[in-house]
């Protein structure tokens, strides 16, 4: 859950597609409807399917157009589709369908709602559904007898189906467990498998990672302003002693940027596969570095390599 939390908040720090429009340049004699939603906003890594529904027969030009606009980081964007309005083959009913399911998800949000057009919108989705073959919240499919013609009757059986066996490996003889069609004897060997109530109070807790982890221990030391203190427990964390650090500072550094730095190069280069976890952390003290305005990042960055026995560049760090 926490990564995925990470990446949504990462998402909504990134610029937005907003005030986003749609422009129809069709021929006189077609119209247009739109069946999608009106799309307001769209962040980064989203995507929308826009569909509309043109209606009408063109005698002149069977050309048309569709522009979309929108605003990004401040400016106006513009992007604008040409189409034919006389297909050279058939386009099948899936892309019918998927136009009529948009239209449906939208008329039974504003059902939803309430108000005095609910019956109308009821009285709309009916039809659609039926002749679309897209269900709705008013209609279902039916199963039919192909011999009799007839719906199905009855409640719904759980049939079961017949698989291989399967030995789970790794346990010893007495709590093996073959998976079959037939769930009783699975039930019978787990709990064969489960210990007393009383030997399972005495096994140790695994919970969440507590602050033993290193990354931990890295992130609540960092300060509300970005950058680490020198100092042993970011020592600790790093894997090496005071003196080691003191001595591959290159001189002229400030001690917290010199600890800022390896920081972000202990991260980068160990903990890649949790970037999820700090991003942020990093984003933050790469901001705070880039404040500083360092003369000798490159110095400092190859020093810290050497020290951690990493290789990681420059441009990784985000300045």
């Amino acid at each position: 859950m926490q990564p995925k939390v990470m990446q949504s908040l990462r998402y909504t720090l990134q610029p937005a597609v907003r005030d986003i429009s749609v422009e129809w340049n069709l021929p006189d004699g077609v119209s247009v409807t739109t069946l999608s939603p009106p799309l307001k906003v769209l962040f980064h890594g989203q995507r929308a399917l826009l569909y509309a529904q043109l209606k009408g027969e063109s005698t002149g030009n069977p050309e048309g157009s569709v522009m979309i606009q929108y605003s990004l980081l401040e400016e106006t964007v513009k992007n604008q589709l040409s189409f034919c309005l006389k297909p050279t083959g058939d386009t099948g009913v899936s892309l019918h369908r998927l136009g009529a399911r948009a239209l449906i998800r939208s008329l039974e949000m504003e059902e939803r709602a309430g108000g005095p057009e609910a019956k109308a919108l009821r009285e709309k989705l009916l039809p659609l559904s039926l002749q679309s073959g897209v269900s709705c919240t008013h209609t279902a499919f039916i199963a039919i007898h192909k011999a009799s013609g007839q719906t199905v009757q009855g409640p719904l059986l759980h049939r079961t189906v017949p698989t291989r066996g399967m030995i789970l490996r790794g346990m010893g003889p007495s709590v093996a467990m073959r998976c079959s069609a037939p769930m009783a004897p699975m039930a019978r060997m787990a709990r064969k498998a489960c210990m007393p109530a009383g030997q399972m109070n005495k096994m140790p807790f695994c919970g969440s990672k507590s602050l033993t982890d290193p990354l931990l221990q890295l992130i609540s030391l960092q300060k509300a302003s970005g950058s680490w203190d020198m100092d042993s427990s970011v020592a600790n964390v790093l894997g090496k002693t005071d003196d080691q650090l003191a001595n591959m500072m290159p001189k002229g550094v400030d001690k917290a940027v010199w600890a800022t730095l390896l920081a972000l190069l202990w991260l980068y280069g160990f903990q890649l596969e949790a970037r999820d976890e700090w991003q942020f952390v990093a984003m933050k003290a790469a901001s705070w570095i880039q404040a500083q305005k360092v003369g000798c990042v490159p110095q400092c960055v190859q020093a810290g390599n050497a020290l951690l026995g990493c290789q990681v560049q420059q441009e990784t760090l985000g300045f």
